[in-house]
């Protein structure tokens, strides 16, 4: 579900995955596609760099769920639950 987000609205697809400074960093690239998709003489590039904003939220997304299973494994080797 969060994926599907993330291709609609990246930066809140970051903040909902618990990454604000992603979530800002992506922000500026979704704004940055959206005016450059506007003008309809950039718009490939306003597209290419959507694309960019999209496949930045799908890696910090990832990297997100595999810090956190990393941790509870870590946890559960150290008999924490």
């Amino acid at each position: 579900m969060i994926y599907l987000i993330a291709i609609f609205c990246s930066p809140l697809a970051l903040l909902l995955s618990g990454k604000p400074i992603s979530a800002l960093f992506n922000l500026i690239l979704y704004i940055v596609s959206l005016v450059l998709v506007v003008t309809i003489v950039l718009f490939h590039i306003g597209v290419l760099i959507w694309l960019l904003a999209v496949l930045h939220a799908f890696m910090a997304i990832s990297d997100a769920r595999e810090d956190r299973r990393a941790r509870r494994i870590a946890d559960a080797m150290r008999g924490r639950r």
